[in-house]
């Protein structure tokens, strides 16, 4: 790395012929673990060459993952700076300008527009975190001839003009009206003859979550924002509604999966990242690999029983995960409410049960007939294991369908991640439940009731 670092260095110093347009390239190409580490080790000549050649967003992101990001925040160009504030997390952006003089901060925040200035006010999960200015808003006693000018001039760089927002003399929203029926309209008519009063809008300390239930029911590709007064302060669309929701859902994933954000991560950083969760779950899986050596000790003497811990195993951990992915999605989607939880949780209970049954008949219907040509122990003794391994199945798919609704709701309650928290839950509990429930069985109807 420090050899890599001189070579970037002597090309910062201009002592290569490289151009500055192939020097950006190369600069914006490197991971952002790759960057961070290299800008650690530059002087300020050096890194204030960098700032200049990077993109935006990677800029942006260096400064998140930065300990001290004011020291090289302030080494930037004052616009520089004002672009990347605007696409910095929000509470990130808030607490870096909150370390700058307010005659930096004043300037900076001029810079970076109304919009987002707005948008600061709010926190990542409201509507008002996401607005943006690109809408037309004109009062409700606005001509049809007056609406075409304002709407000529003000088009350019807005994508938005579909649909034009009214509002009452005091600044209220009063309602909105189609570019198209501006259209068909009469020159002299007032936009509020031919003006919906009737329609959608949404507060800007709605919660996202809550607003992609009902905004789905509406053909609509923009929906004004409203402050506490009524007051119409910017426009949300659906598009960008559902983009922020989907990428959250994919943050859940990935917390699920426990790799966080490896799009961009070095080797090594992806290494740090996953390690800490591999040591849990290594140990998780050391008490899960005792217990289910305990319980197999039950069946000594039973071998052919040891040939289908497997298949219980991953049957109880496929079904447990996929409650547990359906259960992870639905909260992060919409806060649910107590009589929603318990029609999940019955549904996901429900579902593990007849799958289980079905899962269970199938296993019992091929499994006798393998295990009686297999074992040479008779009918009897291989009706009875085939009848302990769908017992066991049905058993373990209902409880570990049930538990993999019920942990994220837990961890949701007492202020956990459920999409950090539950997967190594619900990976060794669903091994437990599935090994207890075979052994036991195999134990109480092979063992003690029949003396095999």
């Amino acid at each position: 790395m420090k050899k890599k670092n001189t070579e970037l260095s002597a090309k910062l110093n201009s002592k290569t012929t490289i151009s500055p347009l192939a020097l950006k390239n190369e600069l914006n190409a490197l991971s952002n673990e790759d960057l961070f580490i290299r800008i650690s080790n530059m002087d300020e000549d050096e890194r204030r060459k960098v700032w200049t050649l990077l993109d935006d967003d990677k800029c942006a992101k260096i400064l998140e993952d930065s300990g001290s990001p004011l020291v090289w925040f302030l080494e930037m160009t004052t616009k520089k700076e004002s672009n990347i504030i605007t696409i910095m997390d929000e509470e990130k952006a808030t607490d870096l300008l909150s370390t700058l003089d307010e005659e930096k901060r004043r300037m900076i925040m001029e810079l970076s527009g109304k919009d987002f200035q707005k948008r600061l006010r709010y926190s990542s999960d409201e509507v008002g975190s996401i607005m943006s200015d690109d809408f037309i808003i004109l009062d409700r006693n606005t001509t049809v001839k007056e609406a075409f000018e304002t709407i000529r001039e003000e088009a350019e760089g807005k994508d938005n003009i579909r649909t034009v927002f009214l509002t009452e003399e005091d600044g209220g929203l009063y309602g909105e009206v189609d570019l198209l029926d501006i259209l068909r309209s009469e020159g002299e008519t007032p936009l509020a003859f031919v003006a919906t009063t009737s329609f959608p809008y949404v507060s800007a300390n709605a919660k996202l979550s809550k607003t992609l239930e009902w905004i789905k029911d509406y053909n609509l590709s923009s929906f004004p924002v409203i402050d506490e007064e009524g007051k119409t302060i910017g426009a949300v669309t659906r598009k960008s509604l559902m983009d922020t929701v989907e990428r959250e859902m994919e943050e859940d994933y990935r917390k699920l999966a426990s790799v966080g954000e490896d799009n961009n991560m070095g080797v090594i950083s992806s290494m740090k990242a996953r390690l800490p969760w591999l040591f849990v779950l290594l140990g998780l899986g050391m008490l899960v690999s005792s217990a289910i050596g305990f319980l197999s000790s039950l069946a000594v003497g039973l071998v052919m029983v040891f040939s289908f811990q497997s298949l219980i195993l991953d049957m109880t951990g496929n079904s447990g995960t996929q409650t547990l992915a359906v259960a992870v999605r639905a909260l992060s989607g919409r806060e649910l409410n107590t009589k929603e939880k318990l029609g999940m949780l019955r549904k996901e209970s429900t579902a593990g049960l007849l799958s289980g049954l079905i899962l269970g008949l199938g296993a019992l219907a091929v499994l006798f007939p393998y295990i009686y040509l297999r074992s040479g122990n008779g009918v009897a003794y291989s009706i009875l294991l085939s009848l302990c391994i769908a017992i066991s199945l049905l058993l373990a798919m209902t409880l570990s369908n049930t538990i993999g609704a019920i942990i994220p709701l837990v961890m949701e309650k007492i202020g956990v991640d459920p999409a950090v928290a539950s997967g190594p839950l619900i990976t060794t509990l669903n091994d437990l439940l599935g090994a207890f429930s075979y052994y036991t069985l195999v134990f109480l109807v092979l063992k003690k009731l029949f003396h095999f």
